[in-house]
């Protein structure tokens, strides 16, 4: 047996990670948490550096403000004039150049040994840039974007591809559909699956305090889904209008977002749809809720429903996973890979088939906290947390920062 590699011979890394927080996209800053979180949870000493070019438009980068060390803002009077001026141009016409953009300058003048972003940062760019890559929605569901979005979409992620040193995907389905759409790049692809990091009061206290807070039933399934066409509510109605008969007292509670950019009358539409369905006494729409009322809504419920047509990697599906949770999912790649304990699956286009799952964990489940699972999942978790850091670390030693 080789011995184990002695962290003491390897450098501390100082990584940068440019700012994913928004008002609009809350998920980019948990993504972002939750791989400090399993950062901070490794043996290996790292340094890790929030990076800004402006500043931030909201507030929600202080979720971020516990687990960083540093945080750096760039402008772009870093560099002399005559500098700047080349980076510019050879930017603007795609010129290759040996001058050093102003960027990488700056994070080498910082010690800053590899970068995490979601885009590219330009011709010449010559430092460690690693890009994480969402998903490919656009290309599995065309029918939600317009053709000038999926043109765009598809000319961002063959830049991106090209000038990365590293594209990081989030599950091995994400890999594929990145091989099939730019196999000449496929040897940048790292798959890192990030795990969720619960609040670490998340078991204390009865979570029945929900229903009182929210007026809800003592009974009910939880879907935690932004309202977007492709997390795929319709198929909820349409189930619920099924069971009416067998199961008039089932309800579903659903949070999120409210707003489709893409599609901004789905969500009144939707509506319409519920009362035309006569289920307006089943599905409870909270809209958007405090992120630490999301977990007790969660525990209270007798399971978690996500039958989204489409997803990267669920926030979802791990925010349950690490919780300890039932889940009732939608039968798509994705959800198998992330391949949660007890999970039961159904065809997301078949109401029949979720109508079957709903009364079979209705007849099962009792309301609140289920102890057996949740003991599972927090000694799970920790592992769990641990593999996901140091696949991240791993991807950026592979670079030869070292």
């Amino acid at each position: 047996m080789q011995p184990s590699p002695n962290l003491n011979n390897k450098r501390q890394l100082r990584l940068a990670f440019g700012n994913l927080c928004d008002r609009n996209w809350i998920a980019g800053c948990h993504y972002l948490k939750n791989l400090f979180v399993a950062l901070r949870s490794l043996e290996e000493p790292l340094e890790i550096v929030l990076l800004y070019w402006t500043p931030p438009a909201d507030e929600t980068h202080q979720i971020l403000a516990p687990y960083v060390d540093e945080q750096l803002t760039f402008t772009s009077v870093s560099r002399p004039l005559p500098i700047r001026a080349a980076s510019y141009l050879a930017r603007r016409f795609d010129i290759p150049t040996t001058i050093d953009v102003p960027m990488a300058a700056f994070l080498r003048q910082n010690r800053i040994d590899a970068l995490l972003m979601m885009n590219d940062m330009g011709t010449g760019f010559n430092f460690p840039l690693m890009v994480w890559v969402a998903d490919f929605q656009h290309v599995h569901l065309p029918e939600m974007f317009t053709p000038q979005e999926i043109q765009l979409r598809n000319a961002n992620l063959l830049t991106v591809a090209e000038r990365a040193t590293r594209i990081i995907l989030s599950s091995q389905t994400a890999k594929r559909d990145f091989e099939q759409f730019v196999p000449q790049f496929i040897d940048k692809a790292r798959v890192l699956s990030f795990v969720s990091q619960p609040p670490e009061n998340v078991y204390e206290g009865d979570p029945a305090w929900v229903c009182e807070k929210y007026h809800l039933p003592e009974r009910f399934f939880y879907l935690p889904n932004q309202f977007w066409k492709h997390k795929n509510h319709k198929i909820v109605i349409d189930t619920l209008a099924l069971l009416k008969q067998r199961l008039p007292q089932i309800s579903v509670v659903c949070s999120g977002n409210t707003h489709d950019y893409r599609t901004p009358g789905y969500f009144p539409d939707l509506l319409t749809t519920i009362s035309t369905a006569g289920v307006r006494e089943n599905l409870v729409i909270l809209g958007m809720v405090p992120h630490d009322h999301i977990f007790p809504l969660m525990r209270q419920s007798l399971a978690i429903l996500q039958p989204s047509f489409f997803e990267g990697w669920s926030t979802t599906v791990e925010e349950t996973k690490s919780i300890g949770k039932r889940m009732i999912l939608s039968d798509i790649a994705v959800h198998r890979e992330q391949n949660p304990p007890n999970a039961l699956y159904f065809d997301p286009h078949d109401s029949q088939a979720l109508a079957e799952k709903l009364i079979q964990i209705y007849d099962e489940a009792q309301p609140g906290p289920d102890l057996a699972m949740e003991a599972a999942a927090g000694d799970d978790l920790p592992y769990r947390t641990r593999d996901f850091g140091q696949t991240f670390v791993d991807i950026v030693r592979d670079l030869g920062v070292i």
